[in-house]
Protein backbone atom coordinates (compact mmCIF):
# COMPACT_ATOMS: atom_id res chain seq x y z
CA UNK A 1 0.00 0.00 0.00
CA UNK A 2 1.43 3.36 -1.03
CA UNK A 3 0.28 6.69 0.46
CA UNK A 4 0.78 10.15 -0.97
CA UNK A 5 2.17 13.06 1.08
CA UNK A 6 -1.29 13.82 2.45
CA UNK A 7 -1.68 10.30 3.77
CA UNK A 8 -4.02 9.00 1.07
CA UNK A 9 -3.79 5.76 -0.84
CA UNK A 10 -2.38 6.26 -4.34
CA UNK A 11 -4.49 4.50 -6.95
CA UNK A 12 -2.71 2.06 -9.25
CA UNK A 13 -3.59 3.95 -12.39
CA UNK A 14 -5.32 7.13 -13.35
CA UNK A 15 -8.55 6.54 -15.22
CA UNK A 16 -10.94 8.80 -17.13
CA UNK A 17 -13.35 8.43 -14.20
CA UNK A 18 -10.65 9.51 -11.75
CA UNK A 19 -9.83 12.49 -13.93
CA UNK A 20 -13.48 13.44 -14.02
CA UNK A 21 -13.75 13.16 -10.22
CA UNK A 22 -10.66 15.30 -9.78
CA UNK A 23 -12.53 18.27 -11.18
CA UNK A 24 -15.36 17.89 -8.66
CA UNK A 25 -15.79 20.08 -5.63
CA UNK A 26 -12.87 19.58 -3.20
CA UNK A 27 -13.22 17.22 -0.26
CA UNK A 28 -12.13 18.08 3.26
CA UNK A 29 -11.32 15.29 5.69
CA UNK A 30 -11.51 16.24 9.35
CA UNK A 31 -9.31 14.27 11.71
CA UNK A 32 -10.24 14.12 15.39
CA UNK A 33 -9.12 12.29 18.46
CA UNK A 34 -12.67 10.98 18.48
CA UNK A 35 -15.87 11.70 16.57
CA UNK A 36 -19.06 11.04 18.52
CA UNK A 37 -21.65 10.57 15.80
CA UNK A 38 -24.87 10.08 17.86
CA UNK A 39 -25.66 7.29 15.41
CA UNK A 40 -26.53 4.07 17.23
CA UNK A 41 -25.14 1.82 14.52
CA UNK A 42 -21.81 3.64 14.08
CA UNK A 43 -21.23 5.62 17.27
CA UNK A 44 -17.56 6.58 16.90
CA UNK A 45 -15.05 7.45 14.18
CA UNK A 46 -11.79 9.34 13.80
CA UNK A 47 -12.07 10.76 10.28
CA UNK A 48 -14.94 12.45 8.45
CA UNK A 49 -15.04 13.36 4.76
CA UNK A 50 -17.06 16.46 3.86
CA UNK A 51 -17.95 18.03 0.53
CA UNK A 52 -20.30 20.92 -0.21
CA UNK A 53 -21.32 21.09 3.43
CA UNK A 54 -22.43 17.45 3.50
CA UNK A 55 -20.92 14.44 5.24
CA UNK A 56 -19.72 11.94 2.66
CA UNK A 57 -18.61 9.28 5.11
CA UNK A 58 -16.86 8.49 8.38
CA UNK A 59 -14.11 6.01 9.10
CA UNK A 60 -11.50 4.93 11.58
CA UNK A 61 -8.63 5.62 9.17
CA UNK A 62 -7.72 7.78 6.21
CA UNK A 63 -7.26 4.72 4.06
CA UNK A 64 -10.85 3.66 4.63
CA UNK A 65 -12.08 6.93 3.09
CA UNK A 66 -10.34 6.31 -0.23
CA UNK A 67 -13.67 5.69 -2.03
CA UNK A 68 -14.45 9.34 -1.33
CA UNK A 69 -10.97 10.78 -1.81
CA UNK A 70 -9.39 8.89 -4.66
CA UNK A 71 -8.86 11.21 -7.62
CA UNK A 72 -10.34 14.22 -5.88
CA UNK A 73 -8.75 17.38 -4.59
CA UNK A 74 -8.46 16.70 -0.87
CA UNK A 75 -7.54 18.73 2.19
CA UNK A 76 -6.90 17.06 5.52
CA UNK A 77 -7.88 19.31 8.41
CA UNK A 78 -5.96 18.28 11.52
CA UNK A 79 -6.93 21.29 13.63
CA UNK A 80 -9.08 19.02 15.79
CA UNK A 81 -6.75 16.03 15.96
CA UNK A 82 -6.67 16.35 19.75
CA UNK A 83 -10.36 17.17 20.14
CA UNK A 84 -13.68 15.37 20.27
CA UNK A 85 -16.08 16.24 17.46
CA UNK A 86 -19.78 16.13 18.32
CA UNK A 87 -22.82 16.91 16.16
CA UNK A 88 -23.95 20.52 15.92
CA UNK A 89 -26.46 21.12 18.70
CA UNK A 90 -30.18 21.59 18.12
CA UNK A 91 -32.32 24.03 20.08
CA UNK A 92 -35.76 23.04 18.77
CA UNK A 93 -37.67 26.03 20.13
CA UNK A 94 -36.33 29.58 19.88
CA UNK A 95 -38.25 32.65 18.73
CA UNK A 96 -35.70 34.66 16.71
CA UNK A 97 -37.84 37.81 16.67
CA UNK A 98 -38.41 37.64 20.40
CA UNK A 99 -34.71 36.99 20.96
CA UNK A 100 -33.66 39.92 18.76
CA UNK A 101 -36.00 42.28 20.58
CA UNK A 102 -35.15 41.05 24.08
CA UNK A 103 -31.41 41.32 23.47
CA UNK A 104 -31.91 45.08 23.15
CA UNK A 105 -33.50 45.61 26.57
CA UNK A 106 -32.15 45.47 30.15
CA UNK A 107 -32.62 42.18 32.02
CA UNK A 108 -33.77 42.25 35.65
CA UNK A 109 -34.75 38.70 36.52
CA UNK A 110 -34.40 36.24 39.43
CA UNK A 111 -31.60 34.38 37.64
CA UNK A 112 -28.23 35.51 36.28
CA UNK A 113 -27.83 36.23 32.57
CA UNK A 114 -24.73 36.64 30.43
CA UNK A 115 -25.61 38.24 27.10
CA UNK A 116 -23.89 40.14 24.30
CA UNK A 117 -25.06 43.29 26.11
CA UNK A 118 -23.20 42.26 29.27
CA UNK A 119 -23.83 40.56 32.60
CA UNK A 120 -27.20 40.97 34.28
CA UNK A 121 -27.07 39.55 37.84
CA UNK A 122 -30.21 37.98 39.22
CA UNK A 123 -32.10 39.84 41.95
CA UNK A 124 -34.41 38.50 44.67
CA UNK A 125 -36.50 40.37 47.20
CA UNK A 126 -38.97 43.21 46.73
CA UNK A 127 -36.74 45.99 48.05
CA UNK A 128 -33.73 44.81 46.06
CA UNK A 129 -35.79 44.53 42.89
CA UNK A 130 -37.36 47.97 43.14
CA UNK A 131 -34.03 49.55 44.00
CA UNK A 132 -32.35 47.95 40.99
CA UNK A 133 -35.30 48.82 38.74
CA UNK A 134 -35.03 52.45 39.78
CA UNK A 135 -31.30 52.38 39.06
CA UNK A 136 -31.76 50.89 35.59
CA UNK A 137 -34.44 53.46 34.77
CA UNK A 138 -32.13 56.28 35.85
CA UNK A 139 -29.17 54.93 33.86
CA UNK A 140 -30.92 53.84 30.65
CA UNK A 141 -31.86 56.35 27.95
CA UNK A 142 -34.72 55.96 25.53
CA UNK A 143 -38.43 56.51 25.42
CA UNK A 144 -40.31 54.34 25.98
CA UNK A 145 -38.15 52.13 28.19
CA UNK A 146 -38.74 48.37 28.27
CA UNK A 147 -37.22 46.16 31.01
CA UNK A 148 -37.60 42.37 31.14
CA UNK A 149 -37.69 39.76 33.90
CA UNK A 150 -40.10 40.58 36.76
CA UNK A 151 -41.57 37.67 38.71
CA UNK A 152 -43.88 38.32 41.63
CA UNK A 153 -42.74 35.33 43.70
CA UNK A 154 -39.18 36.67 43.65
CA UNK A 155 -39.75 40.42 43.36
CA UNK A 156 -43.08 41.19 44.98
CA UNK A 157 -46.19 42.59 43.31
CA UNK A 158 -45.95 45.10 40.49
CA UNK A 159 -48.51 47.36 38.87
CA UNK A 160 -48.71 50.82 37.43
CA UNK A 161 -49.01 52.44 40.87
CA UNK A 162 -45.66 51.00 41.93
CA UNK A 163 -44.14 51.85 38.55
CA UNK A 164 -45.43 55.44 38.75
CA UNK A 165 -43.48 55.86 41.99
CA UNK A 166 -40.33 54.73 40.22
CA UNK A 167 -40.89 56.64 36.97
CA UNK A 168 -43.77 59.15 36.92
CA UNK A 169 -42.95 60.87 33.63
CA UNK A 170 -41.31 58.59 31.08
CA UNK A 171 -43.22 55.67 29.50
CA UNK A 172 -42.03 52.53 31.29
CA UNK A 173 -42.92 48.93 30.40
CA UNK A 174 -41.88 45.91 32.45
CA UNK A 175 -42.07 42.57 30.69
CA UNK A 176 -42.84 39.72 33.06
CA UNK A 177 -40.36 36.81 33.23
CA UNK A 178 -42.75 34.63 31.20
CA UNK A 179 -42.97 37.11 28.28
CA UNK A 180 -46.75 36.60 28.41
CA UNK A 181 -47.50 39.70 30.57
CA UNK A 182 -46.58 43.38 30.25
CA UNK A 183 -46.93 46.03 32.96
CA UNK A 184 -47.24 49.71 32.02
CA UNK A 185 -46.94 52.86 34.10
CA UNK A 186 -49.36 55.77 33.64
CA UNK A 187 -47.03 57.55 31.23
CA UNK A 188 -46.90 54.37 29.13
CA UNK A 189 -50.69 54.12 29.13
CA UNK A 190 -50.85 57.71 27.85
CA UNK A 191 -48.16 56.98 25.26
CA UNK A 192 -50.31 54.08 23.97
CA UNK A 193 -53.42 56.31 24.04
CA UNK A 194 -55.03 53.81 26.41
CA UNK A 195 -55.18 56.04 29.49
CA UNK A 196 -59.00 56.12 29.39
CA UNK A 197 -60.76 53.00 30.55
CA UNK A 198 -63.17 53.03 27.62
CA UNK A 199 -60.27 53.16 25.15
CA UNK A 200 -58.50 50.34 27.02
CA UNK A 201 -61.61 48.14 27.01
CA UNK A 202 -62.25 48.83 23.33
CA UNK A 203 -58.69 47.82 22.43
CA UNK A 204 -58.98 44.57 24.38
CA UNK A 205 -62.33 43.80 22.78
CA UNK A 206 -61.08 44.62 19.28
CA UNK A 207 -58.54 41.77 19.35
CA UNK A 208 -61.01 39.30 20.82
CA UNK A 209 -59.04 39.00 24.06
CA UNK A 210 -60.49 37.67 27.29
CA UNK A 211 -61.26 40.79 29.34
CA UNK A 212 -60.29 38.95 32.54
CA UNK A 213 -56.71 38.55 31.32
CA UNK A 214 -55.81 42.25 31.56
CA UNK A 215 -56.43 45.17 33.92
CA UNK A 216 -56.77 48.88 33.19
CA UNK A 217 -56.40 49.79 36.86
CA UNK A 218 -53.16 47.81 37.26
CA UNK A 219 -51.79 48.60 33.79
CA UNK A 220 -51.48 44.89 32.95
CA UNK A 221 -51.72 43.27 29.51
CA UNK A 222 -51.74 39.50 29.94
CA UNK A 223 -51.98 36.43 27.69
CA UNK A 224 -54.72 37.04 25.10
CA UNK A 225 -54.50 40.77 25.84
CA UNK A 226 -50.72 40.90 25.43
CA UNK A 227 -51.04 41.64 21.72
CA UNK A 228 -52.63 45.03 22.46
CA UNK A 229 -49.44 46.28 24.13
CA UNK A 230 -47.19 44.60 21.57
CA UNK A 231 -49.05 46.27 18.71
CA UNK A 232 -48.54 49.68 20.32
CA UNK A 233 -44.87 48.93 20.93
CA UNK A 234 -44.28 47.56 17.43
CA UNK A 235 -42.58 50.69 16.00
CA UNK A 236 -40.11 50.59 18.90
CA UNK A 237 -39.60 46.83 19.05
CA UNK A 238 -39.23 46.42 15.30
CA UNK A 239 -36.93 49.39 14.71
CA UNK A 240 -34.32 48.29 12.14
CA UNK A 241 -31.34 49.14 14.33
CA UNK A 242 -32.84 47.18 17.23
CA UNK A 243 -33.57 44.11 15.13
CA UNK A 244 -30.27 44.22 13.29
CA UNK A 245 -28.23 44.25 16.48
CA UNK A 246 -30.51 41.70 18.10
CA UNK A 247 -30.34 39.22 15.25
CA UNK A 248 -26.56 39.54 15.18
CA UNK A 249 -26.49 38.91 18.92
CA UNK A 250 -28.71 35.85 18.53
CA UNK A 251 -26.47 34.34 15.88
CA UNK A 252 -23.45 35.10 18.06
CA UNK A 253 -24.97 33.30 21.05
CA UNK A 254 -26.00 30.30 18.96
CA UNK A 255 -22.54 29.90 17.45
CA UNK A 256 -20.81 30.33 20.81
CA UNK A 257 -22.84 27.50 22.33
CA UNK A 258 -22.72 25.21 19.32
CA UNK A 259 -26.31 25.62 18.10
CA UNK A 260 -26.49 25.15 14.35
CA UNK A 261 -30.22 24.44 13.92
CA UNK A 262 -33.36 25.85 15.51
CA UNK A 263 -37.07 26.22 14.87
CA UNK A 264 -39.13 29.37 15.32
CA UNK A 265 -42.09 27.92 17.20
CA UNK A 266 -44.52 30.76 16.44
CA UNK A 267 -43.56 32.94 13.51
CA UNK A 268 -45.83 35.95 13.76
CA UNK A 269 -45.74 36.90 17.46
CA UNK A 270 -44.86 40.57 17.02
CA UNK A 271 -46.03 41.15 13.47
CA UNK A 272 -47.76 39.10 10.79
CA UNK A 273 -46.07 35.95 9.51
CA UNK A 274 -44.95 37.60 6.28
CA UNK A 275 -43.17 40.44 8.07
CA UNK A 276 -41.36 38.22 10.54
CA UNK A 277 -40.50 35.54 7.99
CA UNK A 278 -38.89 38.14 5.74
CA UNK A 279 -36.84 39.61 8.59
CA UNK A 280 -35.70 36.20 9.85
CA UNK A 281 -34.80 34.98 6.35
CA UNK A 282 -32.74 38.09 5.79
CA UNK A 283 -30.95 37.80 9.14
CA UNK A 284 -30.06 34.10 8.84
CA UNK A 285 -28.79 34.55 5.27
CA UNK A 286 -26.70 37.65 5.89
CA UNK A 287 -22.92 37.32 5.61
CA UNK A 288 -21.51 33.86 6.17
CA UNK A 289 -24.39 31.64 7.32
CA UNK A 290 -23.86 30.11 10.75
CA UNK A 291 -27.18 28.37 11.47
CA UNK A 292 -30.46 27.33 9.90
CA UNK A 293 -34.00 27.94 11.10
CA UNK A 294 -37.36 26.41 10.33
CA UNK A 295 -40.32 28.78 10.39
CA UNK A 296 -43.56 27.58 11.94
CA UNK A 297 -46.82 29.53 11.63
CA UNK A 298 -49.24 29.80 14.51
CA UNK A 299 -52.69 28.40 13.90
CA UNK A 300 -54.31 31.81 14.23
CA UNK A 301 -52.15 33.07 11.33
CA UNK A 302 -53.44 30.55 8.82
CA UNK A 303 -56.90 29.92 10.27
CA UNK A 304 -58.54 32.42 7.95
CA UNK A 305 -56.90 30.93 4.81
CA UNK A 306 -59.18 28.39 3.20
CA UNK A 307 -56.49 26.91 0.94
CA UNK A 308 -53.60 25.93 3.24
CA UNK A 309 -51.65 24.37 0.37
CA UNK A 310 -51.68 27.64 -1.54
CA UNK A 311 -50.67 29.54 1.60
CA UNK A 312 -47.67 27.24 2.11
CA UNK A 313 -46.58 27.35 -1.54
CA UNK A 314 -46.68 31.13 -1.59
CA UNK A 315 -44.69 31.55 1.64
CA UNK A 316 -42.12 28.95 0.67
CA UNK A 317 -41.52 30.71 -2.63
CA UNK A 318 -41.11 34.07 -0.90
CA UNK A 319 -39.23 33.31 2.30
CA UNK A 320 -37.29 30.05 2.19
CA UNK A 321 -33.68 29.57 1.14
CA UNK A 322 -30.73 27.34 2.00
CA UNK A 323 -30.85 28.41 5.66
CA UNK A 324 -34.61 28.95 6.12
CA UNK A 325 -37.27 26.29 5.68
CA UNK A 326 -41.03 26.15 6.12
CA UNK A 327 -42.33 22.66 6.73
CA UNK A 328 -45.89 21.37 6.96
CA UNK A 329 -46.10 22.06 10.68
CA UNK A 330 -48.24 24.38 12.78
CA UNK A 331 -48.10 25.77 16.32
CA UNK A 332 -51.24 25.65 18.48
CA UNK A 333 -51.74 26.94 22.02
CA UNK A 334 -53.60 25.42 24.97
CA UNK A 335 -53.06 27.14 28.34
CA UNK A 336 -51.04 30.07 29.64
CA UNK A 337 -47.49 30.78 30.73
CA UNK A 338 -45.64 28.62 33.25
CA UNK A 339 -43.42 31.41 34.55
CA UNK A 340 -46.52 33.49 35.36
CA UNK A 341 -48.65 30.69 36.87
CA UNK A 342 -51.13 31.28 34.07
CA UNK A 343 -51.22 27.59 33.11
CA UNK A 344 -54.36 25.64 33.81
CA UNK A 345 -53.86 23.28 36.74
CA UNK A 346 -56.04 20.29 37.50
CA UNK A 347 -57.30 19.35 40.97
CA UNK A 348 -56.47 20.53 43.59
CA UNK A 349 -55.58 23.64 41.57
CA UNK A 350 -53.39 26.44 42.89
CA UNK A 351 -52.73 26.86 46.60
CA UNK A 352 -54.13 30.43 46.51
CA UNK A 353 -57.22 29.38 44.59
CA UNK A 354 -56.64 31.42 41.43
CA UNK A 355 -57.40 29.95 38.03
CA UNK A 356 -55.02 29.81 35.13
CA UNK A 357 -55.82 31.09 31.65
CA UNK A 358 -56.65 29.48 28.34
CA UNK A 359 -54.78 30.85 25.37
CA UNK A 360 -57.23 28.91 23.24
CA UNK A 361 -60.51 27.66 24.66
CA UNK A 362 -60.60 23.83 24.51
CA UNK A 363 -63.42 23.58 21.95
CA UNK A 364 -61.62 25.96 19.62
CA UNK A 365 -58.30 24.17 20.17
CA UNK A 366 -59.87 20.81 19.33
CA UNK A 367 -61.33 22.27 16.14
CA UNK A 368 -57.90 23.63 15.15
CA UNK A 369 -56.30 20.25 15.81
CA UNK A 370 -58.84 18.53 13.57
CA UNK A 371 -58.49 21.00 10.70
CA UNK A 372 -54.71 21.00 10.54
CA UNK A 373 -54.39 17.28 11.20
CA UNK A 374 -56.74 16.42 8.35
CA UNK A 375 -54.79 18.84 6.14
CA UNK A 376 -51.62 16.80 6.77
CA UNK A 377 -49.87 19.15 9.20
CA UNK A 378 -47.68 18.02 12.07
CA UNK A 379 -49.01 19.56 15.29
CA UNK A 380 -46.92 21.37 17.89
CA UNK A 381 -49.06 22.22 20.90
CA UNK A 382 -48.03 24.62 23.66
CA UNK A 383 -49.27 23.11 26.92
CA UNK A 384 -48.05 23.82 30.44
CA UNK A 385 -50.40 22.69 33.23
CA UNK A 386 -51.95 19.26 33.76
CA UNK A 387 -55.46 20.55 32.96
CA UNK A 388 -54.10 22.06 29.75
CA UNK A 389 -52.39 18.76 28.97
CA UNK A 390 -55.58 16.77 29.68
CA UNK A 391 -57.62 18.88 27.28
CA UNK A 392 -54.85 18.60 24.70
CA UNK A 393 -54.66 14.80 25.01
CA UNK A 394 -58.44 14.50 24.83
CA UNK A 395 -58.52 16.51 21.62
CA UNK A 396 -55.69 14.50 20.10
CA UNK A 397 -57.36 11.21 21.01
CA UNK A 398 -60.34 12.17 18.85
CA UNK A 399 -58.22 12.53 15.72
CA UNK A 400 -58.16 9.85 13.03
CA UNK A 401 -54.83 7.98 13.27
CA UNK A 402 -52.45 8.86 10.47
CA UNK A 403 -48.98 7.62 9.60
CA UNK A 404 -46.15 10.03 8.98
CA UNK A 405 -47.53 13.00 10.93
CA UNK A 406 -45.92 14.13 14.16
CA UNK A 407 -47.57 15.44 17.30
CA UNK A 408 -45.29 17.31 19.69
CA UNK A 409 -46.22 18.70 23.10
CA UNK A 410 -44.27 21.91 23.67
CA UNK A 411 -43.01 22.76 27.20
CA UNK A 412 -45.14 20.25 29.21
CA UNK A 413 -44.28 22.06 32.44
CA UNK A 414 -46.40 20.03 34.83
CA UNK A 415 -48.22 16.80 34.04
CA UNK A 416 -49.31 13.77 36.03
CA UNK A 417 -47.76 10.32 36.00
CA UNK A 418 -50.88 9.00 34.28
CA UNK A 419 -50.47 11.61 31.55
CA UNK A 420 -46.87 10.61 30.88
CA UNK A 421 -48.08 7.02 30.32
CA UNK A 422 -50.82 8.29 28.04
CA UNK A 423 -48.32 10.39 26.06
CA UNK A 424 -46.18 7.29 25.52
CA UNK A 425 -49.17 5.10 24.58
CA UNK A 426 -50.38 7.68 22.04
CA UNK A 427 -46.97 7.82 20.36
CA UNK A 428 -46.49 11.54 21.00
CA UNK A 429 -43.24 13.46 21.23
CA UNK A 430 -42.25 16.18 23.71
CA UNK A 431 -40.11 19.29 23.41
CA UNK A 432 -39.48 20.21 27.06
CA UNK A 433 -38.32 23.35 28.84
CA UNK A 434 -36.16 22.07 31.76
CA UNK A 435 -35.44 25.51 33.18
CA UNK A 436 -38.79 25.42 34.95
CA UNK A 437 -37.48 23.09 37.66
CA UNK A 438 -34.23 25.05 37.87
CA UNK A 439 -35.72 28.51 38.42
CA UNK A 440 -39.15 27.77 39.88
CA UNK A 441 -38.87 24.54 41.87
CA UNK A 442 -38.38 26.19 45.25
CA UNK A 443 -40.63 29.22 44.63
CA UNK A 444 -43.61 27.21 43.38
CA UNK A 445 -43.26 24.85 46.32
CA UNK A 446 -43.86 27.83 48.60
CA UNK A 447 -46.77 29.26 46.62
CA UNK A 448 -48.90 27.86 43.87
CA UNK A 449 -48.10 24.14 43.78
CA UNK A 450 -46.95 22.89 47.16
CA UNK A 451 -43.60 21.11 47.51
CA UNK A 452 -44.65 17.76 46.04
CA UNK A 453 -46.05 19.01 42.74
CA UNK A 454 -43.32 21.66 42.48
CA UNK A 455 -40.70 18.91 42.73
CA UNK A 456 -42.43 17.07 39.87
CA UNK A 457 -42.23 19.78 37.23
CA UNK A 458 -40.57 18.45 34.08
CA UNK A 459 -41.34 14.74 34.48
CA UNK A 460 -38.59 13.91 32.03
CA UNK A 461 -37.49 10.65 33.65
CA UNK A 462 -41.00 9.26 33.26
CA UNK A 463 -40.98 10.23 29.59
CA UNK A 464 -37.64 8.49 29.08
CA UNK A 465 -38.90 5.31 30.74
CA UNK A 466 -41.92 5.45 28.43
CA UNK A 467 -39.71 5.66 25.34
CA UNK A 468 -41.02 9.11 24.37
CA UNK A 469 -38.84 10.99 21.83
CA UNK A 470 -37.69 14.13 23.60
CA UNK A 471 -36.05 17.45 22.80
CA UNK A 472 -34.79 20.07 25.26
CA UNK A 473 -35.30 23.69 24.30
CA UNK A 474 -34.47 27.15 25.63
CA UNK A 475 -37.50 29.08 24.36
CA UNK A 476 -35.07 31.98 24.76
CA UNK A 477 -35.34 34.01 26.90
CA UNK A 478 -37.07 31.52 29.17
CA UNK A 479 -33.68 29.83 29.41
CA UNK A 480 -30.21 30.55 28.02
CA UNK A 481 -29.37 29.34 24.54
CA UNK A 482 -27.07 26.62 25.83
CA UNK A 483 -28.13 23.01 25.16
CA UNK A 484 -25.43 21.50 27.36
CA UNK A 485 -26.67 23.64 30.26
CA UNK A 486 -30.21 22.40 29.62
CA UNK A 487 -28.90 18.82 29.52
CA UNK A 488 -27.19 19.43 32.87
CA UNK A 489 -30.45 20.63 34.41
CA UNK A 490 -32.29 17.59 33.03
CA UNK A 491 -29.70 15.25 34.56
CA UNK A 492 -29.53 16.91 37.98
CA UNK A 493 -32.85 18.78 38.50
CA UNK A 494 -30.87 21.21 40.66
CA UNK A 495 -32.70 24.42 41.56
CA UNK A 496 -31.29 27.90 42.03
CA UNK A 497 -31.27 27.04 45.74
CA UNK A 498 -28.92 24.10 45.11
CA UNK A 499 -31.56 21.47 45.95
CA UNK A 500 -32.06 18.53 43.58
CA UNK A 501 -35.75 17.63 43.35
CA UNK A 502 -37.46 14.34 42.40
CA UNK A 503 -34.36 12.35 41.47
CA UNK A 504 -36.42 9.71 39.66
CA UNK A 505 -37.38 12.33 37.08
CA UNK A 506 -33.78 12.92 36.03
CA UNK A 507 -32.72 12.04 32.50
CA UNK A 508 -29.93 9.58 31.84
CA UNK A 509 -26.78 10.96 30.24
CA UNK A 510 -27.54 9.23 26.95
CA UNK A 511 -31.10 10.56 26.76
CA UNK A 512 -30.03 14.09 27.74
CA UNK A 513 -27.45 14.17 24.94
CA UNK A 514 -29.90 12.72 22.44
CA UNK A 515 -32.38 15.42 23.51
CA UNK A 516 -30.02 18.16 22.29
CA UNK A 517 -28.99 16.37 19.09
CA UNK A 518 -30.81 13.61 17.20
CA UNK A 519 -34.07 13.61 19.18
CA UNK A 520 -34.19 17.41 19.23
CA UNK A 521 -33.91 17.22 15.44
CA UNK A 522 -36.66 14.60 15.35
CA UNK A 523 -39.21 16.72 17.22
CA UNK A 524 -38.94 19.40 14.51
CA UNK A 525 -38.93 16.91 11.64
CA UNK A 526 -35.29 17.43 10.68
CA UNK A 527 -33.60 14.24 11.87
CA UNK A 528 -32.96 13.13 8.27
CA UNK A 529 -30.84 16.27 7.80
CA UNK A 530 -29.19 17.10 11.12
CA UNK A 531 -28.76 15.88 14.69
CA UNK A 532 -26.05 13.31 14.05
CA UNK A 533 -22.93 12.94 11.95
CA UNK A 534 -23.75 10.47 9.18
CA UNK A 535 -23.36 10.13 5.43
CA UNK A 536 -25.76 12.44 3.61
CA UNK A 537 -26.38 14.76 6.55
CA UNK A 538 -25.27 18.35 7.06
CA UNK A 539 -21.68 18.60 8.27
CA UNK A 540 -22.50 20.59 11.40
CA UNK A 541 -20.28 19.85 14.38
CA UNK A 542 -18.64 21.26 17.47
CA UNK A 543 -15.17 20.63 18.87
CA UNK A 544 -14.80 19.71 22.54
CA UNK A 545 -11.92 18.81 24.80
CA UNK A 546 -13.68 15.71 26.13
CA UNK A 547 -16.38 13.24 25.18
CA UNK A 548 -19.69 14.47 26.71
CA UNK A 549 -20.57 10.87 27.53
CA UNK A 550 -17.52 10.55 29.75
CA UNK A 551 -17.25 13.84 31.68
CA UNK A 552 -18.58 14.46 35.17
CA UNK A 553 -22.17 15.70 35.13
CA UNK A 554 -21.16 18.95 36.84
CA UNK A 555 -18.80 19.75 33.95
CA UNK A 556 -21.72 19.92 31.53
CA UNK A 557 -23.13 23.03 33.23
CA UNK A 558 -20.50 25.27 31.62
CA UNK A 559 -18.94 22.98 29.06
CA UNK A 560 -16.39 24.86 26.92
CA UNK A 561 -16.89 24.66 23.16
CA UNK A 562 -13.62 25.10 21.28
CA UNK A 563 -15.18 25.65 17.85
CA UNK A 564 -18.43 25.40 15.93
CA UNK A 565 -18.68 24.36 12.29
CA UNK A 566 -21.69 24.92 10.06
CA UNK A 567 -21.90 22.75 6.96
CA UNK A 568 -18.21 21.95 7.18
CA UNK A 569 -17.07 25.56 7.57
CA UNK A 570 -15.51 26.40 10.92
CA UNK A 571 -16.99 29.64 12.19
CA UNK A 572 -14.63 32.47 13.01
Amino acid sequence: MKLDRRGFLISAAATPVAAQLASDTPVTVFEAGKIVTMEAGYPHARFMAVRDGMVLGLAQSLEALVPWTDGREVTVNRDFAGKVLFPGLIDPHIHPMQAAIMLGVPFLAPDDWVLPSGRWPGVSGQDAYRSRLKQIVAETPGEPLVIWGHHELFHGPLDRIVMDEIEPDRPLFVWQRSFHDIYANSAAMRWMELDREDAFNAAIEAVGADAAHSSFERGVFSETGLGVAIAKLQPVLLAPETLGAGMAGLRQMMAARGVTTTCDLATGIFARFDTEAGLIAQAFSAGQPSARVNLMPIGAEADHHEDLDAWLRDRRARFTNDQVTLKRRVKLFADGAFFAQNMRMGAPGYTDGHLGKWLTEPDQLHAQMKRYWEAGFALHIHTNGDEGTEETLNGLAALTPRRGQDIVLEHLGYCTEAQTRRIAEMGLMVSAQPNYIRVLGEAYGRRGFGPDRAALMNRLGSLERGGVPLGLHSDFNMAPIDPFYLAWIAQTREGLDGVERAADERLSRAKALRAITIEAARVIGMDSEVGSLAAGKKADFIALDSDPFEIETAAMKELPIAATAFEGRVLG
